[in-house]
């Protein structure tokens, strides 16, 4: 029997049929992994890089909440503070309306209505900045951001700690890209004393 003759009867039927088969399903699961781990509308990169230099700063925003009041009474009000920590090269908006996006303008959701909230959000002066993403001349923070707002404390509510929590709606830029719609959870508390208000 011919070396020819021999190949021809060990090499396995079909498969140059399994070698394609093979090569589709490299070829599938490797468009899946890009879609998989690409990054959503909204972001654009140069480079690996500036990717996990964009994840590294977005982690690093701070949000702290804290009652201008270690203590109150019934039918006081007192000052509820959130201070944001941004990263460095980064900005957020403003919460006033600046564009019929209405994910840009900043906002704070309550999620516990304990105490009554009087008048609306105040903000740190925010900043006129040309911003290169929206294309025209924006009210933006950077570094250290503080919202304020006055809350009353209910006649008759019973001596206790309450909690006071939130959510902050935002998106962040540096310019060059921004982030999709993002949020923060926060939470303090209040405590209400006994006595009458001071």
């Amino acid at each position: 029997m011919s070396d020819s003759r021999l190949r021809k009867m060990v090499r396995p039927r079909g498969m140059g049929s399994f070698h394609s088969s093979v090569v589709s399903i490299i070829l599938v699961w490797g468009l899946f992994c890009a879609g998989l781990f690409a990054a959503p509308s909204g972001y654009a990169f140069d480079s690996y890089e500036k990717f996990k230099d964009f994840k590294k700063q977005n982690l690093s925003l701070q949000l702290e909440a804290m009652p201008d009041k270690e203590k109150v009474q019934p039918g006081e009000i007192f000052w509820l503070h959130l201070v944001v920590f941004l990263g460095e090269g980064w900005h957020m908006y403003s919460i006033e309306k600046q564009s019929d996006d209405e994910t840009v303008a900043t906002r704070i959701e309550l999620t516990t209505l304990v105490f009554p909230p009087q008048g609306q959000w105040q903000e740190t002066p925010p900043k006129l900045v040309r911003d290169d993403v929206m294309e025209k001349v924006m009210k933006t923070h950077s570094g250290r951001v503080e919202f304020t707002r006055l809350f009353s404390v209910p006649k008759g509510l019973k001596p206790g700690v309450y909690p006071l929590s939130g959510t902050l709606h935002f998106r962040s830029c540096d310019n060059r890209v921004c982030t999709l719609p993002q949020t923060r959870k926060f939470q303090t508390h209040v405590i209400v004393g006994s006595g009458e208000p001071s």
